[in-house]
């Protein structure tokens, strides 16, 4: 552990409590100046510390900075825990490090995304300080994957259950893998694949998440479709804890994807059964009623004409 991490952890294990920096520097064997300026230093980086003169410092109770300790003293398994202020997308940043062999469940975390992105290369706003952004590398060889589309639909689950569980809330889940709360997108998941040329063989998977935590204001073309689980800046947990509860959810999950509960928690989540529903075919619009969700996860629907299609995979469209 650095002294930088050995800080951090002493203030979060006190959080809410002074301690002075004549304190933090025995109890690391480091001068009072040398605690100081790692102190001015983690603020600079956005760290939450409150300091006051002749009282020490302390980070307060509603802190809400992304934090490695703090995470891993709620994961179940350990993981390696990459954290980062600002990238351009953390699948981006899991793929540019992939050659550097990250073990299976490594987690990348951002506190911002300059260049978020969902399907089909759609923007993702990724505001500093209020949203989840972070990627999952998977090793396939460590897993039983027989239909990549449950990998993505055990992903939604778990990001539902977990949010619903700490947050309170009742989220729903637009086939496959947007997730939404009080009719408004709140969290996008984009699967990845990172394959060999010549083999055709998966080497690694990448799983996505955005999630919009606390986000209050959304640029003009975003703020009719885009929410938040919360629209306060002040919540009742912080960013730490769900981040902790969706890692241990997901890799809960993928050790049983062919688990009949998942399907059944999807399609009970999933807003889109019996709705009628709109996609494009070969540059035409189809209109359609979804009638279930098939064991495989695809989507079984009857056209406007009475024949019924399975949608593999594919962007829907649906009114409220």
């Amino acid at each position: 552990m650095t002294t930088k991490e050995a800080i951090i952890s002493i203030l979060e294990e006190n959080k809410g409590l002074y301690i002075s920096g004549e304190d933090i520097g025995k109890n690391l064997n480091i001068s009072r100046s040398a605690v100081s300026k790692v102190i001015k230093d983690l603020k600079k980086n956005g760290y939450l510390i409150e300091s006051i003169n002749k009282k020490g410092h302390c980070i307060p109770c509603k802190s809400n900075t992304i934090s490695k300790i703090e995470i891993k003293k709620n994961l179940i398994n350990n993981h390696e825990i990459i954290i980062k202020d600002s990238v351009k997308s953390t699948n981006l940043e899991a793929k540019s490090h992939l050659l550097d062999e990250y073990k299976h469940g490594s987690i990348i975390i951002a506190n911002e995304q300059t260049n978020g992105r969902g399907r089909k290369g759609r923007v993702f706003y990724s505001p500093k300080d209020t949203g989840i952004y972070m990627s999952l590398i998977l090793k396939p060889d460590l897993l039983l994957i027989h239909n990549p589309l449950k990998l993505t639909i055990a992903t939604a689950v778990a990001v539902c259950n977990s949010i619903d569980t700490l947050c309170d809330v009742d989220t729903k889940i637009k086939w496959v893998n947007d997730i939404f709360l009080n009719n408004k997108k709140i969290c996008g998941i984009l699967t990845e694949a990172n394959t060999d040329f010549e083999t055709g063989s998966i080497e690694d998977i990448i799983i996505g998440i955005g999630l919009n935590f606390n986000t209050l204001n959304f640029p003009e073309e975003f703020s009719d479709i885009a929410g938040s689980i919360f629209s306060e800046k002040t919540t009742p947990i912080n960013r730490n804890q769900l981040i902790a509860e969706i890692i241990n959810n997901i890799m809960k999950l993928l050790k049983d994807l062919e688990n009949p509960n998942i399907l059944k928690f999807y399609k009970e989540k999933s807003f889109l059964l019996g709705k009628n529903i709109s996609f494009y075919e070969k540059d035409k619009k189809i209109e359609c009623t979804v009638l279930d969700i098939n064991s495989e996860g695809n989507l079984v629907i009857k056209t406007k004409n009475g024949l019924k299609k399975i949608l593999h995979s594919g962007e829907v469209n649906f009114n409220w």
